[in-house]
């Protein structure tokens, strides 16, 4: 009787067993396969080269990024995160109807794992894919209001760089009230470098940028002072800087162009304040330009301000990286920027600091 009992529940464990292996295959086999994080498009967002197939079929390589050309937000929903961005005049879609790209913004690196594993944040933006090689002398990071990272980069990221070859107090940053308002993209570039071993605890970077005589040509050449000041006190390496918003600010033109005399005497103190720099063997200048103002008579003034400066940061007689910052802030201004229409929030001043990092990282600048 014990035997037969035995043998009905040892029947009844090899059944439970069986319908348990068969739930559990059931279970793997109706597991959903991991999707794309890009939604398909594996090359979004990916550096490109000129070829056909370079970004596949559905995409296009627009300024040495995959991407897609868009006129409205809705062109970029099937791609994770993106937003449709102002396309520059160097990096046209050539195409009338999309003036923008689908962009995804950054300020991290944990802000691009929603494109893929492999994205990194660089100067505000996610990109994956090597960086195409560069020239010597001046550089051009983030093309006018375009596609931040498809300007010409040199080769050497953060890992190929020399550490420790540059002091923290021969880094010396100057300019005016996007900097000086609460100083805290100095703060936040502090931390970054901090956190790369490439500040110790303890030191800091020498922020002269001042509220007050902040131009660089209006009103005696404000930030040429800075710089004169800062050089006094001790050797300067590396500078970064902004400069010719307060001549825009307080300046006035009949017209907004190139031929305007505040527009004019601005890149020109510009291009003496490079010369001298040269002259003092500073070895780069990393110059961060503005995010569009909102005053209108203003951005006028800074649009036409803007190819001046950027000529004479890439044709100065010492590396000069050039930072447009409204790539960095499109579709970010309402938390980017104050009341006054000007000047960064904290969170547009962590932002601008990350840009500014990123641009540092791909340049050997003070690694």
């Amino acid at each position: 009787m014990k035997t037969a009992t035995a043998k009905i529940m040892l029947s009844k464990a090899k059944s439970r067993i069986k319908i348990l292996l068969a739930v559990l295959a059931l279970a793997f086999s109706c597991k959903p396969e991991s999707g794309d994080p890009t939604g398909g498009e594996t090359h979004f967002l990916t550096r490109c080269d000129a070829s056909p197939k370079s970004c596949g079929d559905r995409l296009t390589c627009v300024c040495g990024v995959c991407t897609l050309p868009c006129a409205e937000r809705a062109a970029c929903e099937a791609l994770p995160a993106a937003q449709c961005v102002p396309s520059s005049a160097g990096c046209a879609t050539n195409i009338p109807t999309t003036p923008g790209v689908c962009e995804v913004s950054c300020v991290g690196d944990a802000d691009c794992a929603v494109v893929s594993p492999s994205h990194r944040c660089q100067q505000g933006v996610c990109r994956a894919g090597a960086l195409a090689s560069g020239g010597a002398g001046g550089s051009s990071d983030v093309t006018s209001g375009g596609v931040a990272g498809s300007g010409a980069v040199t080769d050497g990221g953060a890992g190929a760089c020399a550490s420790g070859t540059v002091p923290a107090n021969q880094v010396l940053i100057i300019g005016d009230s996007f900097f000086a308002t609460t100083h805290q993209i100095t703060a936040y570039l502090e931390g970054l470098a901090r956190d790369a071993g490439a500040v110790s605890v303890g030191e800091r970077y020498r922020d002269r940028s001042n509220l007050l005589a902040n131009a660089l040509a209006l009103g005696g050449n404000g930030i040429a002072d800075q710089y004169t000041s800062g050089a006094s006190e001790a050797g300067v390496k590396v500078v970064i800087m902004d400069g010719g918003g307060a001549d825009a600010l307080l300046g006035s033109c009949d017209s907004a162009n190139a031929s305007c005399a505040v527009v004019t005497a601005a890149a020109a103190a510009a291009q003496a304040l490079f010369a001298k720099m040269a002259t003092d063997n500073v070895e780069q200048v990393v110059f961060a330009f503005y995010p569009d103002p909102g005053d209108a008579n203003v951005k006028a003034r800074i649009d036409a301000l803007r190819p001046l400066i950027q000529s004479a940061c890439e044709n100065a007689p010492l590396p000069c990286h050039w930072l447009d910052l409204r790539t960095v802030f499109a579709g970010h201004y309402p938390e980017y920027v104050q009341a006054d229409q000007l000047n960064p929030t904290d969170t547009g001043a962590r932002a601008s600091a990350q840009a500014i990092w990123s641009t540092m990282q791909q340049y050997c600048v003070a690694q």
